[in-house]
Parts: structure tokens; sequence; C-alpha cells
């Protein structure tokens, strides 16, 4: 049986570092920041998510108008502006309790019941920031601001703190993708990682509900919760043992459904500011 997660409608306006290294701040003073910030919700509205968010059996939320609509718009635009893109095919090993690297090649022979995953990732963000690069400044500037707000400042932690109170200090591990044709994510369990929770920003303005490239979520009593990825919409995503979730097949023609995926995780001793 398919159940709709907790979907929250748009309301009023407000507004990691990459696995490489880090990534450096923008000037302030050469131009105007770009302060990312959640939109507006009442503290009732909070509060519901936060009780769905820790409920037991887990329930993913999906809340819809996430940032102010013109900061979604812009921030889409620098995500699909990312120039270097690398398919990340995956494939499970026969046991199935773990995969393995694959090219796209390997991936597309092999049989359906061993392709896990495959999608492109963004490769090469801190290269974007050195002297030469020809990603445009707007770009980034923006880019840089968006990791100040969902890897190396407060807001986003606060947020998660506010909606999870996970009993410790949080932080955060970011990453862009995009679904070609076909791409799909395979069911899994990320519940052998530390990951408590996994935050995914829909930035494609066409998506449309034929486009498929869907996440599904089982919880631990097997009920199913979907979530399409629609343009400025967040789903969060609660990691426990005896959950599952996967991406149905991107159905469109055209590259599509970019994502920010936002891992929160335990943070470190050194960390914690």
């Amino acid at each position: 049986m398919t159940h709709s997660p907790a979907t929250t409608p748009h309301s009023t306006d407000a507004s990691a570092a990459t696995a490489d290294r880090a990534v450096p701040a923008a000037s302030a003073s050469s131009r105007a920041r770009t302060l990312f910030r959640p939109a507006d919700r009442s503290p009732a509205e909070l509060a519901a998510l936060a009780a769905l968010l820790r409920a037991v059996p887990a329930r993913p939320v999906h809340l819809d108008g996430f940032l102010p609509h013109e900061q979604a718009r812009a921030l889409g635009e620098t995500v699909r502006a990312l120039p270097t893109w690398e398919a990340s095919a995956v494939l499970w090993n026969p046991d199935r309790l773990a995969t393995r690297p694959a090219t796209p090649e390997e991936w597309r022979s092999a049989a359906p019941e061993e392709r896990a995953a495959v999608r492109d990732v963004a490769r090469g963000i801190p290269a974007l920031f050195d002297d030469g690069s020809r990603y445009p400044a707007e770009h980034r500037a923006r880019l840089s601001d968006f990791f100040v707000f969902a890897g190396m400042g407060t807001v986003l932690r606060d947020l998660l703190h506010r909606w999870t109170a996970p009993g410790s200090p949080l932080t955060t591990n970011v990453e862009f993708a995009r679904y070609r044709h076909g791409d799909t994510l395979g069911e899994h369990s990320d519940a052998e990682s530390d990951t408590l929770f996994v935050l995914n920003l829909y930035l494609d303005p066409a998506y449309g509900a034929d486009d498929g490239g869907v996440l599904g979520f089982r919880d631990e009593e097997g009920r199913e919760h979907l979530m399409p990825p629609r343009f400025n919409s967040l789903s969060v995503m609660p990691i426990r043992p005896g959950c599952v979730h996967w991406v149905t097949p991107w159905r469109a023609d055209r590259v599509g459904r970019h994502t920010v995926s936002i891992a929160a995780v335990p943070a470190t001793s050194g960390e914690v500011k």
C-alpha cells in the first residue's frame, strides 16, 4: 500500500565542504551576497514537522517551496551550469549486500537485477574557485553562498536540530546530481553508514508528473511513501535500520532532475563550532 509523505505547501518569503577539498567563500566586499534561508514556516508547522521526523515507524517529509522562489530559480541556474558531470554507475555484488563501481557501458550490459544505480554526479567543484576558472563569477559567488548555507554555516544545521533533536551536533555533506533518460537508483538502505537524515532539494523547473525520477521510501512496517521531485521542493528522509529508498527511472528525453543532496551526519569534535 502506498502512502503520501507529509507535504507542506509553499509559505511566505524568507530566505560542506565537497568531498575533494574545502570551498572558499567569495569576497563579500566584491559583490552582493545571497543569504540563503528556508522560507518562513510557523512554529506550529515546525513542531508538526519535527514530530513526523521523529515518528516510529519512520516517515519522510516532503516540503514544497523550501527556498524563496527567486533563490531557488537562481540556484537552479548555478547548478545546471556546473561544467563537469560524470556518470556514477554501480552494480550489485553477487551477495547483494554491497555494490561495486562500474562504467556506464558495464552498467548497460549487466543483467537488470545486477544494476544498482546510475546517474550523473558533479565533479571538480573546488577547482571552480581557482584562479582562471571559466565558471562564471556570478555562479561561483552563488555556489559559495550556498555552501555557507548548506555546509559551513549554522542556518541549515540549526533547522535540522529544531526538526530532529538528534542529541549531538550535526554536520553535512553535499552532492549535486542529475539524471539522464533511464537513470535510476535501486532499492537500498544507507543504515550501515553514519547518516541520520538525507535532504534532497530539487531544482528542475521543467519537471512534469510524467518525467519519473520519483523518490520512494519504505518504512520498517512496509508502508511506502512517494516524493516526486517538484521544483523547489525538499524531501527529508530519515535513515534507519529496516527502511529502504529508491528513485524510479527518469523517463524524460532530456537531462534533468537536478538535485542537491545533503546528508546530515554526527559532527566530530573538530567540526563542532
